[in-house]
């Protein structure tokens, strides 16, 4: 306990835990000024919103609501599971003698 350089020790442990600390403080300013440049070329990028025209309804074109529920009924048709008993069974299965399972017990036999 006498041999450890305790000035020493806690000069490297306060040097790595500083080292640390900055290079997280660093990462967290680079990714919000990465933020920040990211949505300034999405705002230049982005087109202005337009005035969109109501759903029309036609013989050849559902409303989105109306492809929605099409949707829906096929995946409730085509996506259904068979029914399964709720029983569990636990089917013992004996081990197989292999030549490897005995060799763990000479591993430790010790000849003098």
């Amino acid at each position: 306990m006498l041999a450890i350089n305790w000035g020493y020790a806690l000069l490297v442990t306060g040097i790595g835990m500083g080292t640390v600390f900055l290079l997280l403080i660093i990462l967290i300013w680079i990714i919000n000024l990465q933020t920040k440049i990211t949505d300034r070329l999405e705002d230049q990028v982005k087109p202005q919103p337009s005035v969109t025209a109501p759903a029309v309804t036609t013989d050849a074109h559902p409303t989105p609501h109306e492809q929605a529920a099409i949707a829906m009924a096929m995946h409730l048709y085509f996506d259904s599971h068979d029914e399964e008993p709720h029983v569990i069974t636990i089917q013992e299965v004996e081990r197989r003698y292999s030549p490897w399972s005995s060799k763990i017990y000479s591993m430790r036999n010790l000849t003098k």
